[in-house]
C-alpha cells in the first residue's frame, strides 16, 4: 500500500508506518462558512530531500517558516486531497497546517472591504447615458430612484425634485444627485482580475442575475470620473460571496490550488438523478437521528437608514416554511443583502434615506448592502421612458415571499429536502477509488434510499472501514 504526500508536486519523505487521518466534508450543506476537507499533515522528517523541497526552512538564515506549499495526498496512485499547507515550525521535523478554502485565497485583498480595494476609475461621457460600459461590459447604471430625503432638510433650499438620477425628456438633468449603481457581475469579474481567483458557474452565466445592481447612495458631486471603490458596500470579498450564497442558495465550490471558485445553484443539485450505488459497501448497523430544525426561516437584514423599511413592510417579510404535521424547530438564515420598495404610481424604486454627498457635509452617511435588478428604459402608461431598477425583473423577485420570490425560485427543493431530512451514521467499506471520485454534489444510493454524503472519516493507509455521516436526500 502506497501513501504519498506531495509538496509543490514533489514526493516528500515520510517516517515509517506514517498514518494520516482524513476527513472529507461536504461544503454545500452549511451556509455561514465554506467547510473544507480536514487532513492531518504528519510531521515530516528533516531529511535532505525534504529540506530541498521545502526550501531549507531549518537554516537560521532561511525565511521559509510561514511559506505556502501546494499539498496533495495520494494513496495507491489516487489523489484523495489537495489544498494549501503552511509551514509552522522547522526543527528536527517540519510541522505544517492546512489553510481553509476561503482563508487566504484572495491574498492581500482577503480582509479588506470592497471600498478599500482599487477597482480603477471610469470617465463619464459628456452626455450621461443610462449605462456605462467598459471592454464591452456593463459596469455602471444610473437608474432613477425616488428619495425625497437624499439631502435631508436641505433639499428644499436647492429645489431638489426628490429624484436621484433625474431623467427627463430622454436625458439626465443637471439638478439633483448623480449616483452610479455598479453591476454586481462586473464587480465579481474585477475581483477575479484583481486577485487572480477565477469566478465561474451557473450564477455568473444567468442572464437575469447578470442584471443585478449594487445599491449605492454616494453622489458624484459634479465629478467627471467614477472611482468604483467609493460606491461599493462595506463587505470583504469572502463576505460578499457568503452573503450572495445565502440569498440565491449557491453551492460554492472552492479550489485553493487552482485559485478558482464556482458558483452553482444548490437546487439544481437536488434535481440530478442518483447514479452511484453504495449498497454493497454499507456494513451492518447504523445510527439514525432526525433533523430537529426542519423549517427554514429565510430573510434579510434591512437598512436602518431607510425610513420606509425600518418597520419591515409585509412585502419584505421573511419566508417561513409552513407548519409541519410533526413538531419541529426553525433554522434561521439571514443575508445582509436586502432590496428596496417599489413606488406603485411610478414603478420606480423608492427609499427615504440620507445620501452621501459633499454638498451639505453628508460624507458620514452610510448604506448597507442592497440589490436591485436593472430593467433598462421602461415607460409607465402615458409616461415617458425612465431608467428603472427595482426588486423585480421578469419572473424573478428579490423579495423572499411570493410565487416569484427568492424562496420559491432558489430554495424550493432544498426546503423540501429539509422537511423530510434525517441523518445516518454508518460504516462504509470504501477504497481509494471511492474516495478519489467522491463528488459532494452527487447523491449516493444505499439500500433503497438516496443520501447526500455529509462527511467521511478514514485513516490512511486504509485498514478499517470509513465512518460516514449521511443525509437523507
Amino acid at each position: 500500500m502506497s501513501l504519498q504526500i506531495r509538496m509543490d508536486g514533489q514526493v516528500v519523505d515520510l517516517t515509517p508506518d506514517t498514518s494520516v487521518g482524513l476527513e472529507l466534508i461536504n461544503p454545500f450543506l452549511a451556509y455561514e462558512d465554506i467547510l473544507s476537507n480536514r487532513a492531518t499533515i504528519p510531521a515530516l522528517p528533516a531529511t535532505r530531500r525534504n529540506r530541498i523541497i521545502l526550501g531549507f526552512p531549518d537554516l537560521l538564515q532561511s525565511e521559509a517558516v510561514g511559506m505556502r506549499y501546494k499539498c496533495e495526498k495520494y494513496y495507491n496512485g489516487q489523489r484523495l486531497q489537495a489544498g494549501v499547507a503552511i509551514l509552522t515550525e522547522a526543527a528536527q521535523t517540519f510541522a505544517l497546517a492546512v489553510v481553509q478554502p476561503l482563508g487566504e485565497l484572495f491574498g492581500d485583498a482577503q480582509k479588506k472591504t470592497l471600498p478599500e480595494l482599487s477597482f480603477g476609475t471610469l470617465a463619464l461621457p459628456a452626455t450621461l447615458t443610462p449605462t456605462l460600459q467598459q471592454f464591452g461590459r456593463n459596469v455602471l447604471a444610473f437608474p432613477t430612484v425616488l428619495n425625497a430625503d437624499f439631502y435631508g432638510t436641505n433639499g428644499t433650499a436647492i429645489n431638489y425634485s426628490g429624484r436621484v438620477n433625474n431623467y427627463q425628456a430622454g436625458a439626465y438633468t443637471a439638478a439633483g444627485p448623480v449616483v452610479p449603481f455598479p453591476f454586481l457581475k462586473e464587480i465579481l469579474l474585477q475581483i477575479s482580475e484583481l486577485t487572480g481567483v477565477s469566478i465561474t458557474g451557473q450564477f455568473m452565466e444567468d442572464p437575469d442575475l447578470s442584471q443585478l445592481l449594487l445599491y449605492n447612495t454616494r453622489a458624484l458631486d459634479g465629478r467627471t470620473t467614477v472611482e468604483l471603490q467609493k460606491h461599493l458596500p462595506e463587505l470583504t470579498i469572502p463576505g460578499l460571496l457568503l452573503e450572495l450564497r445565502k440569498l440565491f442558495n449557491l453551492a460554492m465550490r472552492v479550489d485553493t490550488n487552482e485559485r478558482a471558485i464556482r458558483l452553482d445553484f444548490m437546487d439544481n443539485y437536488h434535481k440530478m438523478a442518483t447514479s452511484k450505488d453504495w449498497s454493497k459497501k454499507a456494513l451492518k448497523g447504523a445510527k439514525k437521528r432526525p433533523e430537529m430544525a426542519r423549517r427554514l426561516q429565510l430573510g434579510s437584514e434591512q437598512d436602518s437608514g431607510d425610513g420606509l423599511t425600518k418597520d419591515k413592510p409585509p412585502i419584505l417579510a421573511d419566508y417561513l416554511t409552513p407548519e409541519l404535521a410533526t413538531e419541529t424547530t426553525i433554522t434561521p438564515l439571514t443575508s445582509r443583502f436586502s432590496t428596496l420598495l417599489t413606488d406603485p404610481a411610478t414603478g420606480l424604486a423608492i427609499t427615504s434615506q440620507a445620501g452621501i454627498s459633499e454638498q451639505f457635509g453628508q460624507l458620514s452617511s452610510k448604506f448597507t448592502p442592497r440589490l436591485l435588478f436593472w430593467n433598462g428604459l421602461q415607460a409607465a402608461p402615458n409616461a415617458e421612458p425612465l431608467p428603472v431598477a427595482t426588486a423585480k425583473r421578469g419572473a424573478l423577485s428579490l423579495y423572499w415571499t411570493g410565487a416569484d420570490g427568492l424562496a420559491a425560485t432558489f430554495w424550493k427543493r432544498t426546503e423540501a429536502n429539509r422537511v423530510s431530512r434525517f441523518y445516518l451514521e454508518r460504516n462504509l467499506d470504501l477504497n481509494e477509488v471511492d474516495l478519489a471520485t467522491l463528488d459532494f454534489s452527487e447523491k449516493v444510493h444505499i439500500n433503497g434510499l438516496d443520501y447526500w454524503v455529509a462527511s467521511i472519516s478514514i485513516s490512511l493507509p486504509i485498514k478499517q472501514p470509513a465512518t460516514a455521516l449521511l443525509v437523507r436526500a
